[in-house]
């Protein structure tokens, strides 16, 4: 069976979070019968409580594409990983000083993983049908609810969904979700991409972009101290 990462034993430096991309609905890349092997009870249960099929099987493959790197990274089997959760609902692996957090919208996730203790990441697909108008109302400031009606339709569409997933990457990095509300967080761009977190300031938080090759969506990442990304890939495990 081949490493499910092709850079992950490359050594992961001190600031620099790494961030791998992946299909939740790739039975090549992570087979479901392999998959869930690999949970624990609690996390079968819960992947066995969706309504629809096809959310528990990506529920299925996240779980256990995060368990993959992380194994590789500590030399254990994916299996054997213990998890935790904080007291805001933010999952942590026990006992290690490695951290991750993963993101997902529609088929495509990110995973972040890093040395750095406060991570976050976020992604979503410029795709998504939402109503921008009412969520920026109710998310975001005015300066970038203006920012928004300046652009035309596919501008407005991608600024909208680069603030958000800075605005979700600062929330996550805490372990605050939206117990800070996004309208209290404001971000600074450069051009299309979030640049810097202006506010809150208790703690301070750094953004930056993660691109990818088909630009066809915005991810933000976010910590609570300076950092670099480093991008990673996944191949099948056949």
């Amino acid at each position: 069976m081949n490493d499910l990462s092709n850079s992950l034993n490359n050594k992961l430096g001190s600031d620099e979070i790494r961030v791998t991309p992946f299909s939740l609905d790739d039975e090549e890349l992570l087979p479901l019968e392999i998959a869930r092997q690999w949970l624990s009870d609690e996390e079968r249960k819960r992947a066995d409580a969706f309504h629809f099929e096809n959310h528990g099987e990506r529920f299925i493959r996240g779980r256990a594409v995060v368990r993959k790197l992380l194994s590789d990274y500590l030399d254990v089997t994916p299996d054997s990983l213990t998890f935790g959760t904080g007291e805001r609902g933010k999952p942590f692996l026990i006992g290690e000083d490695l951290h991750f957090n993963l993101s997902h919208s529609l088929d495509r996730a990110v995973v972040a993983i890093s040395r750095l203790p406060s991570i976050g990441i976020d992604i979503e697909c410029f795709s998504r049908v939402v109503d921008i108008g009412g969520l920026s109302r109710r998310c975001f400031r005015d300066s970038e609810i203006k920012r928004l009606d300046n652009l035309g339709n596919d501008e407005k569409q991608r600024a909208f969904f680069w603030t958000w997933t800075a605005k979700e990457a600062r929330m996550k990095a805490t372990g605050e979700g939206f117990s800070l509300e996004p309208k209290k967080i404001e971000i600074e761009f450069e051009g299309e991409w979030p640049k810097a977190c202006l506010e809150p300031l208790d703690p301070v938080a750094y953004v930056l972009p993660a691109l990818f090759d088909d630009k066809a969506v915005a991810c933000t990442v976010a910590a609570t101290s300076p950092f670099r990304i480093g991008m990673a890939k996944v191949r099948s495990v056949l």
